[in-house]
């Protein structure tokens, strides 16, 4: 009986010791638990959302192109000439006619590189202003694709009917010299008349009024030319004005910019501009320039885009001033010295024009 009793005292101390490792090794097919993916440190954050609507007062920077603040809105279904191709200072002054001083809401459809550069559509109430410029011979029909949008293909078939009837009235882009009248040829005579002497003295007796004619033909001739070469010289002497004018204006802003570049060297340049010295920093308005957008064709082409870009580096430094209190004085003095660049081209050229 004490064998027995320690037999069995064997094996349960024997299983005691192997059960954990059995319980162990149970289920060694099993599949290990899934690693949990840890996020990339490095990533960047995701950027703001594009809101589908941006509402405000715009600028042109060219004939399909408006500064709305900060953004850059880009008219969608259009394209304008470039601001150094021929139309494109009138495309562009033809866009600001239109958004001067009105309220834009403009539905944005796509974006560029960043937040900062959208396209889109702009109204100014009800009335399409890309519409407005193909209506006016200022931009051409330009898209790539087709959309299936029922909405959008209303506004494409909109926009090929303005253009098309700007290239019927021959605006703006279409503009094209008249055609010249097919000249109808008669067939010779089979057989020549006969001289008849009436009609030689006829002829013969005529001839000292044809001279006359001929001779006041060639004075009015003469008196035309003269006329024309007068009005030439009066709308040369009047351009030579205007662009006399508009250089002193750039010459005031770029030495109000100046004085503001010199009175901020000795600043902190990591902090903003004291709120004291903030007040005596600002730039004259180009109120000479906006009176006179429209007399900006007769000027050589070359000066009317350096003062159509002299004007919109002008007011972008302008709304970076308003916001000068949030800005490091760093930056501000950027946008200055951007402008003070920006004068220096027109004022040579104009210089040489007016020398």
């Amino acid at each position: 009986m004490k064998i027995k009793i320690g037999l069995a005292g064997a094996a349960l101390l024997a299983l005691a010791l192997i059960g954990p490792a059995a319980a162990k090794t149970k289920n060694p097919l099993q599949p290990p638990p899934p690693a949990v993916p840890v996020g990339d440190v490095d990533a960047q954050p995701l950027e703001a959302l594009t809101p589908p609507t941006l509402e405000g007062t715009g600028q042109a920077i060219d004939g399909d192109e408006i500064a709305i603040g900060d953004v850059i809105f880009q008219l969608d279904g259009i394209a304008a000439p470039l601001m150094t191709a021929p139309m494109g200072p009138e495309a562009r002054v033809a866009l600001q006619a239109l958004i001067d001083g009105q309220r834009l809401t403009c539905n944005v459809l796509d974006r560029g590189e960043d937040a900062k550069h959208l396209s889109g559509v702009c109204k100014i109430g009800d009335d399409d202003v890309a519409e407005a410029l193909l209506a006016g011979g200022m931009a051409a029909v330009y898209r790539q694709t087709t959309s299936p949008n029922a909405e959008e293909r209303e506004r494409a078939a909109r926009y090929d009917a303005a253009e098309t009837e700007a290239r019927g009235r021959n605006l703006g882009l279409w503009t094209r010299p008249a055609s010249e009248e097919a000249k109808i040829e008669q067939a010779p005579p089979t057989q020549e008349p006969a001289m008849d002497r009436d009609l030689l003295r006829g002829w013969l007796i005529q001839i000292p009024i044809v001279a006359f004619l001929a001779l006041a033909g060639l004075v009015a001739l003469v008196v035309n030319s003269y006329r024309n070469r007068a009005e030439d010289k009066a709308v040369e002497a009047e351009s030579q004005a205007l662009l006399a004018i508009l250089l002193g204006e750039v010459l005031a802003v770029r030495a109000a910019a100046q004085a503001a570049v010199d009175g901020t060297a000795n600043l902190i340049q990591d902090l903003p501009i004291p709120t004291a010295q903030l007040a005596s920093l600002a730039l004259p308005p180009m109120t000479v320039f906006e009176a006179n957008a429209d007399k900006l064709a007769s000027l050589p082409r070359e000066v009317s885009v350096d003062m159509v870009q002299f004007h919109a580096r002008h007011k972008i430094v302008a709304k970076v001033l308003s916001q000068a209190s949030t800005l490091r004085c760093e930056q501000l003095r950027a946008a200055f010295e951007a402008l003070v660049q920006a004068a220096d081209e027109p004022m040579q050229r104009a210089e040489k024009l007016l020398g």
